[in-house]
């Protein structure tokens, strides 16, 4: 049987550690070379794409703007390279991405056109909703990363469920399994936390959309109960300057440490005792997988897939999306209950190793493409 020739296209990649990114970048380092050839298109290169991307055949689009009199020409080329290279399947993400992916693939006549859905779409506008609506009939399948983005999908665009492949999020367990470069120890030291202190810590782009601010002011709540609790942020973003200035409103700029974006986030997550996501809108989210297998427990507010990751009361807590109050006292319970964080952070092991291992996820895009290829 011959390889199935895919090509994944994405805006562009800037760094391996955001969210979508990592998810295309660990399907491209693990997927079965006996039975599928991967090419990597990018609308846009970048420095990392340029200086360290090396899984795969890689071509840049040289598309800025939909604007621009040359753009219509750029995807013209982008048709021929899915032509030239005999591609049979074309996997797009993200907004610009989906717009050139799919006309390009429609003209070079691509059998398969997998569409993504990643996060609830809450920067759809009425013109975006309806350029995607145009271009989704020519979609042959959809995939997104939790029912809760499917059902999502089928009301906002209209898609058929039955159109949309639910597919979860991986985690290269790999990664985990040596506990990263830093033992608890030295990167608590490195940050001049007390081995005893109780450390909170949440991952997130510092975007508006994923509720730093409100995990700042749960943090407070907490501080006042438990004042030796210490709080670190890992993730950079637009909102750095406004969140500092924050911390500093609030009184914690001795609790509270932003370390910007972390590489090493296995070393970082077995140095904290609670894993927390404060998004106000999400998809299914990698850093409560992230949490998970580091066998943290979770308190999460509920937006997007958290709940199809996270029990209630069994492996973490759900809290109502902006309530810092509710957040600080799920928060507090886990730190003052010993025997409660360990129990969750077990099942967290037990259920990520499961559904969100990187096997599982390969499994089954493997037998999806498969399946979708030969219709």
């Amino acid at each position: 049987m011959s390889k199935i020739k895919i090509a994944f296209i994405i805006d562009t990649i800037e760094s391996p550690t955001a969210g979508t990114e990592k998810q295309l970048l660990l399907l491209l380092k693990h997927l079965d070379r006996s039975r599928f050839e991967p090419y990597l298109c990018c609308l846009q290169s970048s420095k990392w794409l340029e200086t360290e991307f090396d899984l795969c055949p890689l071509f840049i689009g040289g598309i800025t703007s939909f604007k621009k009199p040359s753009t219509p020409g750029k995807i013209r080329e982008l048709s021929s390279f899915f032509k030239n290279k005999g591609i049979t399947v074309v996997q797009t993400y993200f907004r610009d991405a989906n717009i050139a992916g799919i006309i390009a693939s429609k003209i070079a006549g691509v059998k398969t056109i997998i569409s993504s859905r990643r996060n609830q779409g809450y920067w759809h506008t009425r013109r975006e909703l309806l350029i995607l609506r145009v271009l989704n009939p020519w979609v042959t399948h959809f995939v997104a990363n939790c029912q809760d983005t499917a059902r999502f999908t089928h009301k906002t665009e209209r898609v058929p469920l039955e159109k949309i492949h639910v597919m979860y999020n991986g985690i290269d367990t790999e990664l985990f399994n040596g506990k990263g470069r830093e033992s608890r120890k030295s990167f608590r030291e490195r940050l001049t936390i007390a081995e005893d202190s109780p450390v909170v810590g949440i991952v997130a782009n510092l975007r508006p959309v994923k509720g730093i601010d409100v995990f700042l002011r749960a943090a407070r709540l907490v501080a006042r109960q438990i004042p030796e609790a210490r709080f670190i942020v890992a993730g950079d973003g637009t909102e750095r300057e406004k969140l500092s200035g924050l911390v500093r409103e609030l009184d914690l700029s001795q609790a509270v440490t932003f370390l910007g974006k972390v590489n090493d986030i296995a070393s970082l997550l077995q140095a904290i005792d609670v894993g927390v996501l404060a998004s106000h809108s999400e998809g299914f989210s990698n850093a409560i997988v992230e949490y998970m297998i580091s066998g943290l427990p979770v308190v999460c507010t509920d937006a997007g897939g958290n709940r199809e990751a996270v029990t209630d009361g069994e492996n973490g807590f759900i809290v109502p999306v902006g309530n810092c109050d509710v957040m600080a006292n799920r928060i507090i319970r886990i730190i003052q209950d010993i025997d409660l964080a360990k129990e969750m952070g077990r099942k967290n092991r037990i259920k990520a190793k499961a559904l969100f291992s990187n096997h599982a996820l390969l499994s089954s895009f493997e037998n999806f493409i498969q399946e979708a290829a030969t219709l």
